[in-house]
C-alpha cells in the first residue's frame, strides 16, 4: 500500500471534472490554485479489505478529494468483466472527487476458480471494512454507495436488494458490522439469470448452454440446471417491500451482450418495493456506453442521494418513481465502449 496523488485520472474523469467546475458544483472555485500535494486528490492502494490477507483479490483503492475532510459519502466501485476478469484500475468515479466524495475502488475474487457466492461475499465483506474504518479515513459509515457496469453492476444491484440478507453476508474479514448499503447505481448489468438465456432469444451472444459461458462458470453449472444457485444469485429475488435503497438503473437499448429486457425486469422488481428508483435507456447498440453525459447522471444520482440525503429524500419519492414500463431510449449517448466487459464475455466463449 503506498499513497500518491491521483493525477492518474482517465481523459473521461478530467473532461466531467471540468464541467462539474464550469456548472459551478464545486467549492474550489473560488479558491486560487494550490499546486502542493495537499490540494490535490489522493489515493491510497492496494489496501486488503481482509486482514492478514495479501491476495489481488481483496484489494482496494481509496481516493479522497483534496484537502482535510471528515464524515466523507463514499462510493464504491465495482468493476465487470464477466466475473471472470477486470480490475479496479481505473475507475471511472473519478468525477465524484470534485464533488466531496471519496471514492473506493475493490476487487473480487473471480471465476472459474472461484464460484458464485464468493464475489458477493467479498463486495460485502469490503464495506464492512470500509464502515468499521470510517472514521479512520475520514468517511461517513452511513453515507455509502455503489456502482457497477455489467458483471459489476450485477453485483452492485444484487447489495442493493440484499441488505440485511444474511445468506449472503458471508464470513471473511470484517464481522459484526453492517455491509448495507444507501444507493446503487447499475449499468447493464445481469439481474435474474433465469430468464437471461430466453431474454437473448436469437441476438445471443454468449452461449448459455457452454460449459465455457459466463453464468456456467460463475454458478459452476448452467441456469437451468443449478437454478437454485442461480435464483439467489439474482438480484430480483431479494426486492421485497419496504427497501429503502433508491437505485439508478442504465442499459444501452439494443445491447449485444446483457439483454436489455434485465434491466426492464429489475426496474419493475424495484418499484414495487416502495424505494426510489430511476431507469434510463441509452440509445445505443453498445454494452458499455461510458460517456460525460452517462457518468453526469451517475454523479447527480449519487449527490442527490447521499451528499444531499437528508434534503432530497422526500423529493427522490417523487421525481425518481416512474411509472411506465418501458422507459423511452434517451440519445445520452452513442456509446465510448470500454471493451473490457465485452472482451471478457466473448473470450469466456471462445475456444481455448
Amino acid at each position: 500500500m503506498r499513497l500518491r496523488t491521483a493525477f492518474s485520472m482517465t481523459i473521461l474523469s478530467i473532461a466531467v471534472a471540468s464541467q462539474l467546475t464550469a456548472c459551478g458544483s464545486t467549492a474550489a472555485e473560488s479558491t486560487k490554485p494550490d499546486e502542493s500535494k495537499a490540494a490535490q486528490p489522493r489515493v491510497m492502494e492496494n489496501i486488503s479489505y481482509v486482514e492478514n490477507e495479501n491476495i489481488p483479490g481483496h484489494m482496494a483503492d481509496l481516493y479522497f478529494p483534496a484537502g482535510e475532510h471528515e464524515k466523507l459519502p463514499v462510493v464504491v466501485w465495482i468493476h465487470g468483466g464477466a466475473w471472470t476478469g477486470g480490475d479496479k484500475e481505473p475507475s471511472p468515479l473519478m468525477p465524484l472527487l470534485a464533488r466531496g466524495f471519496a471514492v473506493a475502488g475493490i476487487n473480487y475474487r473471480l471465476t472459474p476458480q472461484f464460484r458464485f457466492p464468493a464475489q458477493i461475499h467479498d463486495c460485502k465483506a469490503a464495506i464492512r471494512w470500509l464502515r468499521k474504518h470510517a472514521d479512520e479515513y475520514g468517511l461517513d459509515k452511513d453515507r455509502i454507495g455503489v456502482f457497477g457496469i455489467s458483471a459489476g453492476g450485477h453485483l452492485a444491484a444484487l447489495m442493493g436488494a440484499s441488505n440485511g440478507v444474511k445468506e449472503l453476508e458471508g464470513d471473511i474479514g470484517v464481522n459484526g458490522v453492517s455491509s448495507d448499503i444507501q444507493a446503487v447505481c447499475d449499468w447493464c448489468g445481469p439481474s435474474d439469470l433465469l430468464t437471461m438465456h430466453s431474454q437473448a432469444g436469437i441476438e445471443d451472444q454468449l452461449d448459455y448452454s457452454s460449459d465455457k459461458a459466463p453464468i456456467t462458470l460463475f454458478l459452476g453449472g448452467t441456469a437451468e440446471k443449478k437454478s437454485d444457485l442461480a435464483k439467489a444469485a439474482s438480484p430480483v429475488t431479494y426486492l421485497k417491500p419496504g427497501l429503502k435503497v433508491p437505485c439508478l438503473i442504465m442499459h444501452a437499448d439494443k445491447d449485444p451482450v446483457v439483454p436489455f429486457a434485465q434491466s426492464q425486469e429489475l426496474y419493475e422488481a424495484w418499484k414495487k418495493t416502495g424505494a426510489p428508483v430511476r431507469f434510463e435507456a441509452i440509445r445505443s447498440d453498445q454494452h458499455i456506453f461510458i460517456s460525460v453525459p452517462t457518468m453526469m447522471t451517475v454523479v447527480d444520482f449519487f449527490q442527490k442521494n447521499l451528499a444531499d440525503k437528508g434534503a432530497s429524500r422526500g423529493e427522490d419519492k417523487k421525481s425518481e418513481r416512474k411509472d411506465s414500463t418501458e422507459p423511452n431510449p434517451v440519445d445520452r449517448a452513442k456509446g465510448v465502449s470500454t471493451p473490457q466487459d465485452t472482451n471478457a464475455f466473448k473470450s469466456a466463449n471462445s475456444p481455448k
